[in-house]
């Protein structure tokens, strides 16, 4: 089965394949719809690999776009040449997981701007240890998701602020201090338990 990232998966009978590349022909074509839902997610980067790990997981636990943040305490800033490294990143965890539609990178933005791009109606979840918990804003289906996730520092009380008063709603995962990546799975593991459940406005 191959895929092109935009929706269409094929199975394919191989008839040649060498070290670097493979031809076949194509047996049956699927096309398959957008996902209904956005699940966004916005997060200051990681050191070193671990921004692999956060890419790789995150696409196999549903995102769908993904926002580097420009956050005041952000540490690793992406750089000119990222986008490609992270569409490889991306692409092969769409392989993996078997998921049609490749997320969406997005320029970096600050954590305020990134919600007030968001499409109209959608629910932000800040993440902060101070927060309702996430059991108790689960209840049935969610529209839009921007998920907001802060460097190793978190989010500056300034920001903070900003964001709940553009109308984030701040969720705790648990009470321990977490990475990065680690955060961004979890919120989505969360999330996608959405057909069983949505978060409360």
């Amino acid at each position: 089965t191959v895929c092109d990232g935009a929706g269409t998966t094929a199975r394919i009978v191989l008839a040649d394949v060498n070290r670097r590349s493979a031809t076949g022909i194509v047996q049956e074509r699927t096309a398959h719809p957008p996902p209904a839902h956005r699940v966004h997610l916005a997060s200051a980067l990681p050191k070193g690999d671990r921004l692999a790990t956060l890419l790789s997981m995150a696409t196999q636990l549903g995102m769908t776009d993904f926002t580097p943040l420009l956050a005041r305490r952000s540490v690793v800033l992406a750089g000119a040449e990222t986008p490609e490294r992270w569409s490889r990143v991306l692409r092969e965890a769409c392989k993996q997981s078997r998921r049609p539609w490749q997320p969406v990178i997005h320029p970096p933005a600050t954590p305020l701007a990134s919600l007030e791009a968001s499409p109209p109606g959608t629910l932000a979840l800040l993440m902060d240890a101070s927060g309702e918990p996430a059991h108790a804003l689960l209840t049935p289906p969610p529209g839009h998701r921007l998920i907001l996730i802060g460097p190793e520092g978190g989010f500056s009380s300034d920001e903070c602020a900003e964001l709940v008063a553009a109308g984030a709603q701040r969720m705790a995962l648990t009470t321990a201090t977490l990475r990065i990546e680690t955060a961004a799975a979890a919120a989505l593991a969360i999330l996608e338990l959405a057909p069983l459940g949505e978060i409360t406005e």
